[in-house]
């Protein structure tokens, strides 16, 4: 008799605590500057459009958990999802500026989309394919090349606005092909020319050279560059081991900007302390071990790689995002992964969820 398959219960419940404490913390972080900068009825603005992209999302999630992943590896599903992405991120570059940066598609309604977020899973995708098309002939050139000048425009394009971006992207494909099994002689040869791209992409632009020296001393100036930088450290210092209370939070009262965005982690070691900010942290370190989990147990290499990749993208942004927060990172404009308040990031990491759950069915 055939065995039932079944979804990893334990990656979903762990997902959704995370996204239930993230909405729970959009309203407390967002409440007050949604009633001063959009009017006093509506301090329920942010957190309802969460909901809405949840919704969403939560659609999504449910597609990928039941589509054939035959699908997802269809290189013709695969060449007309990575089209889109890139007219997406092409788009993006000729909209209005927001906060100064060019990374949104505005819908109607006010709805934003972010392309850069769309392509991650797309890329993890494509590049699961590519490596099991090409046998697995990792540290052949003809595997690494042409996989390299396919997706060096979506770099490029992203780069331009999104530093932060792109660096994860790049950690979350690299960490793909060194678990299909490329050669240490290939990775110094790609760090010699990674590494100082990456540091030219951080000279040749002031204001990322700001962020580092800002990163290095933000005391040199409070009030101005590390003003964020030392908020964010009053904000969870202030929190102490129980915190102040869900909602009694003070940094976010126009002291910490955009607490409901990139520095969420921030308010919850505020206002739940120590105590809530490790359980956040270990209710990630759970997901990211039960998507390994589906990884090892993969039957297929494509499911392998896949699983890899969209484990690595969840993990890797927290991690991110979790040391900007402690001031361990420079600022990079990334958000906390099923938690911060965004609609394009939550989408992404729901579809994420939603394939670890497909491929958890077909894993011991």
């Amino acid at each position: 008799m055939s065995r039932k398959l079944s979804y990893d219960t334990w990656l979903f419940a762990s997902a959704v605590l995370i996204v239930l404490i993230g909405l729970v913390m959009i309203y407390s972080a967002s409440a007050i500057i949604a009633a001063q900068k959009i009017g006093v009825d509506n301090a329920y603005y942010f957190v309802t459009r969460q909901c809405i992209w949840l919704l969403a999302g939560a659609v999504v999630m449910l597609f990928l958990m039941h589509v054939d992943m035959a699908r997802l590896r269809d290189p013709r599903i695969l060449s007309a999802l990575l089209a889109l992405v890139f007219l997406g991120l092409v788009v993006a570059r000729f909209q209005p500026a927001i906060n100064g940066k060019h990374r949104w598609i505005v819908l109607p309604h006010l709805f934003q989309v972010q392309p850069s977020e769309l392509a991650k899973p797309v890329l993890i995708l494509f590049t699961a394919w590519f490596i099991v098309w090409r046998g697995e002939r990792v540290n052949d050139a003809s595997t690494l090349l042409p996989l390299a000048g396919i997706l060096a425009p979506f770099g490029a394009l992203i780069v331009l606005e999104d530093f932060g971006t792109a660096m994860t992207i790049v950690v979350v494909l690299a960490g793909i092909v060194f678990a299909a099994g490329i050669s240490w002689k290939r990775i110094l040869v790609s760090s010699i020319v990674l590494i100082p791209t990456a540091i030219a992409l951080v000279w040749l632009f002031a204001y990322r050279r700001e962020r580092l020296t800002t990163f290095l001393n933000p005391e040199a100036d409070p009030l101005g560059k590390g003003f964020q930088a030392l908020q964010s450290l009053i904000a969870i210092g202030t929190g102490g081991l129980r915190g102040l209370g869900l909602g009694n939070g003070r940094q976010k009262l126009f002291f910490l900007p955009e607490p409901h965005t990139d520095f969420i982690f921030s308010i919850v070691g505020e206002e739940l302390g120590f105590a809530g900010a490790i359980v956040l942290i270990a209710l990630f370190a759970f997901l990211v071990w039960r998507g390994f989990r589906v990884a090892r147990y993969s039957h297929a290499r494509f499911e392998f790689y896949a699983a890899i990749g969209f484990t690595l993208l969840i993990g890797v942004q927290a991690l991110i995002n979790i040391s900007v927060a402690l001031c361990l990172l420079p600022t990079k404009g990334l958000p906390l992964p099923l938690v911060s308040y965004g609609g394009s990031s939550l989408l992404t990491s729901l579809s994420a969820v939603g394939i670890l759950l497909n491929l958890s069915q077909q894993s011991n």
